[in-house]
Formats: C-alpha cells, structure tokens, sequence
C-alpha cells in the first residue's frame, strides 16, 4: 500500500479516517432505524465515502455490525472497569457492584449504544449469536470478579456459570427496559436494585 501523501494525509491516515467515518454512521443508523432497515449505500452516505471505500474496510453489512457491536462493548467494559480501578482493594462486594453497575448503566443512558447491544444483534446470524453469547461470558466473568467469586473453587462450577448468566441476562433485560421506557426511571434505581441481585448471588456462592 502507497504511503504517499494527499493534502498531508497519509493513505494509512485516510483509510483510518474512512473505517471510524463508516463505524460511526454505522453506530447511528443500527442504533436508530435498526440494523435490518440499513444499507450499505445508506451507511456510505452519512459516512461520506463512497460504496468502494465501505468494502476495502468491511466484506458485508454484517461485518460492521460486528465491529460496531465490539466497540460498544469495549466502550461499556472499560467503563466497568475504570471505575472499579478506582476503589480501594478493600471494598466490600456491594461497593464493588454498585459503583460497577453504574458505570455500566451509565454508559448505556445512550440510546444508540444501548440499542445495538440490546436489540439489533439478536437473531442476526450464528456468528453474530457467537459474538452475543461470548460477550455474556465476559460480563459474567467481570460480574464475578466485581462480587469476589473464587474462580478457583471448582465445586459447584456448572450451577455459579449459570447464576452469573441469570444476573447478567437480568441486568440486560434491566436495561432493554430501561431503554425502551425511555430512561424514565432514574439510574440510581436501576444501580439500586441490581446490587441487590449480585450481591445475594455472592453470598449464595460463598
């Protein structure tokens, strides 16, 4: 690839322009008229480049929403994981759940984000289902750590997957909800009431 440069952009710096112009549209229009209402030509156009540009980045419609998807997840990670980095190594499990969820909560107040997390990677294909069920794992696996469940205690490993599964599935349909009732009940609620849960798991696992 060329590494001359037009108007003091390099062709890696244009290309890199072209991929965050398309995931950004991407992100608005999965997020708004949905991912089976997009088109490739639709996306091209709020991104501003053209259809040649969307293929060089992404082999297919899917493929971006793939990509869109991993990034609001990233985005909602780090967010979790940020401000649990914060806390003191002492905190006990509620502290820890509490300040966890409401960064998470926090992240997903917007509706764009929350909407292709929620809603437009369901039923897609068996990669994107693929995608889904592995990022449920690492929710689940950063729900234990937030709560201290041993991951070195292996009694019992079937039953503690399937609880951490029933509190991160009861988290998203929290926030489906929310989402959907337009945000109308107050976050703190939400970090409230979620605590709740996690915190009766973790002593259930103790």
């Amino acid at each position: 690839m060329s590494s001359r440069s037009y108007g003091g952009e390099t062709s890696a710096a244009r290309d890199d322009r072209r991929r965050r112009q398309i995931l950004d549209a991407g992100l608005e229009i999965f997020g708004s008229v949905g991912f089976r209402a997009a088109t490739v030509r639709g996306v091209c156009r709020d991104a501003k480049v053209a259809d040649r540009y969307f293929y060089d980045q992404f082999p297919t419609l899917e493929d971006l929403l793939l990509a869109v998807y991993a990034e609001c997840v990233e985005t909602m990670m780090s967010a979790v994981v940020t401000e649990l980095s914060a806390l003191p190594p002492d905190a006990d499990p509620a502290t820890l759940a509490r300040h966890g969820l409401d960064a998470f909560f926090r992240v997903t107040e917007n509706p764009l984000l929350a909407r292709v997390v929620w809603l437009e990677v369901l039923g897609v294909s068996r990669r994107v289902d693929q995608l889904y069920l592995e990022t449920l794992n690492r929710f689940g696996d950063l729900l234990a750590s937030q709560i201290r469940v041993d991951p070195s205690v292996t009694d019992h490993d079937d039953e503690r997957r399937v609880l951490m599964t029933s509190a991160v599935g009861g988290i998203r349909q929290v926030g489906t909800a929310w989402l959907i009732e337009g945000y109308a009940t107050d976050r703190a609620v939400l970090v409230s009431a979620s605590t709740r849960i996690l915190v009766a798991i973790a002593d259930s696992l103790r």
